[in-house]
């Protein structure tokens, strides 16, 4: 008998251990800890860039907008001072003097029909109108305004931690959705919310989710543009405007059309004029006429890693703290990184994180 019941006592507690283990935090980069952003939106009113990292993907509300402080375009960076909830980074969102709303969301397979719990850690830095929430889309959408969203309750604690939390069940489709959200009702300064330690809890499902957040692929050639220019629907002035490219950010290269290039944006199709940008490895416009310079100023819109070397691997010489403005000497041949001085040394950064005062081709290739 004895026997019998240990031969039951450990059958369950295997049956347990097997279920247990099938449920884990399905997120990618839940801590926000990556170096890698990619770009949402660009305003073309002040070129402000809303960036999240790499894996998750965003939007912002501009309306409505009666008043001038109200829903402006907020920035969102990686953070390293003191609001973190772990690690090194957390994402900061913010518009100083202003008010706004923004999301970041994130889509992971599922197993269809089952438990999925969700929550993050926001802190908010002041404002006593402003508020965080954390939803749970079961049937993988992306638009935070949709009825299927189920959502936590406001939080709005100040100058503390907030740690808003939501559990439902997947839908049919195999494919949930995570949004971390925050709005205000009136301007303040400063006025940050930062985002740390997401979990979307689930049993992981069999499907591969595309799109928002995807990697950059293995030899990717990036348009870079010389200034803020406007991204359109097709090859030409005559088509629709769908946003603005940043001079601050890189864009992954589809192809050409006349005197234009075609460019991944924000996961479409857009065309930027090659007056305005050029190619990774090429000159800008086409390569006439650019005159060379000895140095540029660059403004790093992120923290950033300055290395030893022109690559992601290369030894890591400083930390480099959003807006610092450095003294960019040279270029690697692709366009994708920048040879500074910082703090008496010299070191790469990548491009794509900062912004130059003058046209990358006029730097000499190091």
């Amino acid at each position: 008998m004895k026997c019998r019941f240990f031969f039951l006592m450990m059958l369950f507690a295997l049956l347990t251990a097997s279920v247990s283990a099938q449920t884990a935090n399905l997120l990618a980069d839940p801590g926000f800890e990556g170096e890698a952003y990619t770009l949402i939106s660009t305003s073309p009113v002040d070129g402000t860039t809303f960036s999240v990292p790499a894996g998750w993907w965003g939007g912002i509300a501009l309306e409505p907008h009666y008043e001038p402080w109200m829903n402006v375009h907020p920035t969102g960076f990686p953070h390293t001072g003191g609001f973190k909830w772990s690690g090194s980074r957390s994402l900061h969102v913010a518009r100083g003097f202003a008010s706004f709303t923004a999301w970041v969301y994130q889509q992971v397979s599922v197993q269809p029909n089952t438990d999925v719990q969700g929550g993050a850690y926001a802190f908010i830095e002041s404002g006593a109108t402003a508020v965080v929430r954390v939803g749970i889309d079961p049937e993988g959408g992306t638009n935070p305004f949709v009825p299927s969203v189920v959502w936590s309750e406001w939080q709005g604690g100040l100058y503390q931690w907030n740690h808003p939390t939501v559990a439902t069940l997947a839908g049919a489709s195999g494919t949930v959705t995570i949004f971390l959200y925050a709005s205000q009702g009136a301007p303040n300064n400063p006025n940050g919310v930062y985002w740390d330690e997401a979990f979307l809890n689930g049993i992981p499902g069999s499907g591969v989710i595309g799109g928002s957040g995807a990697s950059t692929p293995a030899g990717a050639q990036f348009v870079i543009p010389n200034t803020l220019v406007n991204v359109r629907a097709g090859a030409g002035t005559t088509f629709q405007r769908i946003g603005a490219a940043s001079p601050s950010e890189s864009y992954i290269y589809r192809g050409e059309a006349g005197n234009w290039f075609e460019v991944d944006f924000n996961g479409r199709s857009g065309f930027i004029s090659k007056d305005f940008a050029s190619l990774s490895g090429t000159p800008a416009g086409g390569g006439a006429g650019v005159p060379t310079v000895d140095a540029l100023d660059f403004t790093a819109n992120y923290t950033l890693r300055l290395r030893a070397a022109p690559g992601g691997t290369a030894a890591e010489l400083a930390i480099i703290q959003h807006q610092t403005v450095l003294r960019a000497i040279g270029r690697s041949a692709d366009n994708a990184w920048l040879l500074v001085e910082y703090q008496g040394q010299t070191g790469w950064v990548a491009a794509r994180y900062g912004r130059l005062s003058g046209n990358i081709a006029s730097l000499a290739i190091r």
